[in-house]
């Protein structure tokens, strides 16, 4: 049997992403039905690492749609510092495996305070379920690699769907509303089938150069950011090298100052007006000090871009292009490890979270 790797887990997300589209009435039917029941006035996204970067990427969203604040808190902080609480809150654990102690120590900690509690997690058997009143399963399948790709995307597409249907249910959108956004959703992922093989392409193309600098740096702007997060996140997860990623006008408040000829910088150029254009400037800028820039993103003016850049055929969706910008970052972190000798499914301390009590370890 041929062995499986993270590239084949993001070949089967656009596969998986319809499944759950498709399922979407189910996923979403105990949280829609908590929503009937109980006075909800906020929403708490609780979550680390990948689940935290899924919260920040849909919060927006979802807020809208719901039409009650939702924030993305990191379970530590909330569990420690979190010092107001009201019973209409409904705290939203977060975690793929659904053993994240972390996680459940901030649901624990809801339900002390009468909070009301959700799980969100592919592990129906989780420790986050045992804490929590609602369970949401992922429906996104086993991912055995140590950084996870369709996880993210899953868990993404989840919470715009709680807010999509939990808007429907409480009448705060209409039915052709829904649809349309539901369309939209889907055009964006059956576009997967033309954005993966032409990110892999100028992967394949790229990483010899990406790689000689041992440093990268990943900016983007808007709900890139949450992308901004997770693809430097999966990069360090699988290359183990210097790689950090920061919201664009951040980036101007005293990191360009480490920028030196050998930094790699990768660009998330996603489609508002307004923050392109400051990315095309400060893009310009860094070029006096470095060439070593690569560009993501759909539509750009000839005259800034060259062949070391990433243009994909993204549909640039106003709300849902976090599902495409993401691609290209995963593909990254799935093919070139492989050129630095590191296996990605293999951790660098298998025993970390039994070490550091940082996981329900239970294998």
């Amino acid at each position: 049997m041929t062995e499986i790797t993270m590239y084949d887990y993001i070949l089967e997300e656009k596969d998986v992403l319809l499944n759950i589209l498709q399922k979407r009435k189910t996923i979403t039917r105990p949280f829609c039905t908590l929503l009937q029941e109980k006075n909800v006035d906020e929403l708490v996204l609780c979550g680390s690492g990948t689940s935290y970067h899924a919260a920040l990427a849909a919060r927006r969203i979802m807020e809208n749609l719901l039409q009650i604040r939702v924030r993305a808190e990191l379970p530590s902080l909330f569990t420690t510092q979190q010092k107001i609480y009201s019973k209409n809150t409904l705290v939203l654990g977060i975690s793929q495996g659904g053993n994240s102690y972390s996680t459940a120590d901030a649901l624990e900690k809801a339900k002390t305070h009468q909070c009301m509690t959700a799980g969100l997690s592919e592990n129906s058997k989780s420790l986050i379920f045992r804490l929590s009143d609602v369970h949401l399963l992922m429906e996104c399948g086993a991912e055995l690699s140590i950084a996870k790709t369709k996880g993210y995307t899953a868990t993404v597409l989840i919470l715009w769907l709680l807010g999509i249907e939990g808007a429907l249910c409480l009448k705060r959108i209409s039915d052709s509303e829904a649809e349309d956004l539901i369309q939209r959703l889907n055009t964006v992922i059956t576009n997967y089938d033309a954005i993966i093989p032409a990110a892999t392409r100028w992967v394949d193309a790229i990483q010899e150069e990406l790689i000689e600098g041992r440093r990268i740096l990943v900016l983007g702007y808007g709900n890139n950011y949450a992308n901004v997060l997770e693809g430097s996140l999966k990069m360090l997860e699988t290359l183990r090298f210097g790689i950090v990623g920061y919201e664009l006008e951040e980036f101007c408040h005293g990191i360009y100052n480490s920028i030196q000829n050998d930094t790699r910088l990768l660009y998330l150029a996603s489609p508002d007006p307004y923050e392109k254009d400051r990315l095309i400037k400060i893009h310009s800028v860094i070029k006096e000090t470095t060439n070593h820039q690569y560009i993501i993103g759909g539509k750009l003016p000839p005259s800034i871009t060259t062949n070391k850049d990433c243009l994909l055929p993204m549909t640039d969706d106003p709300d849902f292009h976090v599902l495409e910008y993401i691609l290209p970052l995963q593909i990254i972190s799935s093919r070139i490890p492989y050129k630095l000798g590191i296996n990605p499914f293999l951790a660098a301390d298998p025993q970390f979270h039994k070490k550091a009590g940082s996981k329900l370890v239970t294998s």
